[in-house]
């Protein structure tokens, strides 16, 4: 990416507001950039110096954008359009997202390619080839499942059970017996419960 042209005589004052809004700006897009692992002080406070640049251009086009807002999508935009450009890929809305952060990861940008990061082409070979293997390897993998339907294994008292509700199906007449019996016996126990216990044992 390199530094910008511009000289620190083209700098106009700033007030007091628009320095806390630039100083904000400046470390929401330090925080990106330290969550890629780029912990170079010189090569981030390169990187945000470009970034802020361009967002204060902006500015003057888009005044009710926050410099906050402006700075960030500049960020996401360059690092978009520089990743489209190595992975020779377009992405999803010219966005990294995370696929494109977690190949970053995996190409060892944070432990051997800083150096490399925004910067025009041409990029090392090993660089572009570890970027390239990376993203395919964070890429969603579907594996097909097959589902075969097992019969239902049922013990002794189950299969037991399972037959003696399929006769009661077949046989209305063994249903309603039943039921009349199961009746029989709930009666028979609420009348031990409340009238049978309160006999006299002398009587």
């Amino acid at each position: 990416m390199g530094l910008p042209n511009q000289t620190l005589d083209s700098l106009r004052p700033l007030s007091e507001s628009e320095l806390e809004e630039w100083e904000d700006a400046y470390a929401a897009v330090e925080a990106y950039l330290a969550a890629l692992h780029i912990r170079n002080r010189l090569l981030v406070a390169e990187l945000v110096r470009g970034i802020l640049w361009r967002a204060s251009a902006r500015r003057a086009k888009e005044p009710e954008s926050t410099a906050r807002k402006l700075a960030m999508e500049e960020m996401l935009s360059e690092i978009g359009e520089w990743t489209e450009r190595v992975l020779d890929e377009p992405l999803e809305n010219r966005r990294l997202a995370a696929r494109g952060r977690l190949a970053l990861l995996l190409a060892g940008l944070a432990d051997r390619w800083q150096g490399v990061f925004l910067t025009p082409e041409p990029w090392p070979d090993e660089f572009v080839a570890a970027m390239r293997s990376s993203y395919l390897a964070a890429g969603p993998q579907f594996a097909e499942l097959t589902m075969v339907p097992k019969p239902l294994e049922l013990n002794v008292i189950g299969s037991g059970a399972a037959q003696w509700w399929e006769t009661m199906d077949r046989r209305p007449i063994v249903r309603r017996m039943f039921a009349i019996a199961l009746l029989a016996a709930v009666i028979a126990c609420v009348w031990f419960i409340f009238f049978g216990g309160s006999q006299d044992p002398s009587l």
